[in-house]
């Protein structure tokens, strides 16, 4: 009879630590190694070198940090973790993207090696070496690894968090919590949402060891607090001093929270103002909206509370419709498609045959039904990993709660590995066994998740925001042609995609086609009115074509949706100028700001 999944491996805790030890560097092997296939794949890809969105913001503040502005300037809006690792890199190496892709998949894959430790301990021996093999061959892991992005640093600390919980729960002891509060800070300043976990852990060890005295569990919780404080205390010091305001981590909580709750909202991001998806404007929109709303200027911590009573607002004033919304957004965090914003996994299929054969071989529609396969078979053993279920539906909910991408999600992936390695061995186990009764009951779990998790949300392929990314960075390249090519297959994609539309335009007006350049960029205010970049950019072709009265109209509805659009100022006192009228007073006030 084989061990059960879940079940601690009698004989496999007496083998030689040197066992442990060849599994984790046999399974580190494995996973490096497919990660530098992948990333020799890719390095012809035009997103490798000209990054776009979050990527090219978090490559900019690590160069001003390699620089030597190591404290930067007002509180942080976004998690700081990642860019401060970027700009010791790039002290280390130079601003070489692929050393530092190559330090991102080294940790990947020893993060693969931490799952199989977390593994053995809270399951078996089986079950950890089929989860580190797992998440090894887990496509959505090996592109991520290779991204500039912070998900790289979430898999590393969320395994390194596993493991560390995994051994105290076997020996509890004083410095291992607080290692596990010093990684959980660290994760805190790269993936805030998993600061959900700073309620659910402390129940954990208060409830899980009820037979150790009060004060014994007391002191457990302060311990792990203690190291959670030594890491995000600093952080809340450096936010007063430079910003003024003491906050833990970031002052992006409200804007996020309202992005992802409000009568527009469908569970994906939707920026705050038109066109500007991108992080390196929603700061700016969202202090200057609330400015404006609100009539005053507003410390980083109002803007955050002002978004987040609107977000209430709109919850309590229509509690079905955010309800169904929370439901809808519930159903993407646990389905197949792999939402992005900016770099998407589909568009990187489409170049790299490898990643193509991975993901058709494990995806999380893989994933997720053998990880509830594994909730099943692992039953029995509720009692000892119920802190399991509770990080894992804590987790998911917390991304549930703001908006969804693959990236958000990915946090859930080394625990749902977890349960897929139990589930996958116990499967086996079952099959030498030829217990037929128990795996019908296997095969319908299986075939209800499969079907539960590959429910249609979306369309396949490449989203239309990732090739319109696609088109900056084959534009930046003076690829024009192809630039031009991916722009439409966007619009294809999404006819009703209004960005993608202006850049088109914008490409065009470049190559001196301004008749086509201003049908695009009538098209784009056709289907968003209040996009106030490509009211400006119109101007500026209706200019050039010669229509001044046009072009001024347009600027001055750029004005009226954005009235700090400094550019748009520029553009209309130029156009007042050519048709003999002097600039307001307004008008000129504002050009100096």
């Amino acid at each position: 009879m084989q061990n059960r999944p879940g079940t601690r491996d009698k004989a496999g805790e007496g083998l030689p630590q040197r066992v442990d030890a060849a599994f984790f560097l046999l399974i580190f092997a494995f996973a490096f190694t497919l990660r530098l296939i992948y990333l020799f794949r890719i390095k012809s890809f035009p997103l490798f070198y000209h990054l776009v969105g979050d990527a090219r913001s978090y490559d900019e503040w690590a160069r001003q940090i390699a620089a030597g502005d190591w404290l930067g300037k007002g509180v942080f809006y976004q998690a700081p973790l990642y860019p401060y690792f970027l700009g010791l890199l790039q002290v280390i190496f130079g601003h070489d993207l692929w050393s530092i892709r190559l330090i991102q998949i080294t940790l990947g894959a020893l993060s693969c090696s931490f799952l199989y430790l977390a593994g053995k301990l809270f399951l078996s021996r089986e079950a950890g070496i089929a989860a580190g093999f797992m998440l090894s061959l887990y496509a959505p892991a090996i592109f991520f690894d290779a991204l500039i992005q912070k998900t790289v640093l979430d898999l590393l600390l969320i395994t390194l968090l596993l493991f560390l919980l995994a051994a105290t729960e076997s020996k509890p002891h004083w410095s291992r919590w607080g290692a596990a509060g010093v990684v959980m800070g660290l994760l805190g300043l790269t993936r805030e949402n998993a600061l959900v976990w700073l309620f659910a852990l402390p129940i954990w060890i208060w409830l899980h060891f009820a037979a150790y005295k009060a004060q014994v569990r007391l002191r457990w919780v302060g311990i792990f607090l203690l190291g959670l404080a030594l890491v995000l205390l600093p952080v809340g010091l450096r936010n007063l001093e430079v910003g003024g305001e003491f906050t833990l981590t970031t002052s992006q909580l409200g804007p996020n929270f309202f992005i992802g709750n409000n009568p527009l909202a469908d569970g994906s991001y939707i920026p705050l103002r038109s066109g500007h998806s991108s992080s390196q404007y929603e700061r700016r929109d969202a202090t200057e909206l609330a400015e404006q709303a609100l009539g005053r200027s507003l410390t980083p911590g109002e803007v955050s509370a002002y978004w987040l009573r609107r977000s209430w607002d709109y919850i309590s004033s229509q509690p079905s419709q955010w309800l169904r919304l929370i439901g809808r957004k519930w159903m993407m965090t646990w389905n197949v498609r792999e939402l992005e914003d900016t770099e998407d996994f589909y568009l990187y299929q489409n170049w790299s045959a490898f990643l193509r054969v991975l993901g058709w071989a494990n995806h999380f529609g893989v994933l997720a039904p053998l990880a509830a396969l594994g909730f099943v078979l692992t039953w029995g053993q509720r009692r000892k990993l119920w802190l399991l279920y509770l990080l894992l539906g804590t987790l998911a909910f917390s991304v549930t709660l703001f908006y969804v991408f693959g990236r958000y999600r990915f946090s859930m992936v080394p625990l749902l590995t977890l349960f897929a390695g139990a589930g996958l061995t116990g499967l086996f186990a079952l099959l030498r066994e030829r217990s037929m009764r128990q795996l019908l009951t296997c095969a319908a779990v299986l075939l209800l998740a499969a079907a539960a998790v590959h429910w249609p949300m979306g369309e396949p392929g490449p989203s239309a925001s990732a090739l319109n990314n696609l088109g900056i960075a084959l534009a930046r390249q003076g690829r024009i042609a192809e630039a031009i090519r991916s722009y439409e297959l966007a619009i294809r994609a999404r006819p009703a995609f209004a960005v993608a539309h202006n850049n088109l335009a914008s490409t065009l007006a470049r190559q001196g086609k301004l008749d086509e350049a201003i049908r695009h960029y009538q098209e784009a205010v056709r289907i968003d009115p209040d996009y106030a970049n490509a009211h400006n950019d119109l101007g500026v072709v209706l200019a050039r074509w010669g229509d001044i009265d046009k072009a001024a109209i347009h600027f001055r509805l750029a004005l009226r949706i954005q009235p700090q659009f400094a550019e748009a100022h520029q553009n209309l006192s130029r156009a007042l100028a050519q048709q003999g009228k002097l600039c307001s007073g307004t008008c000129l006030s504002r050009r100096r700001q």
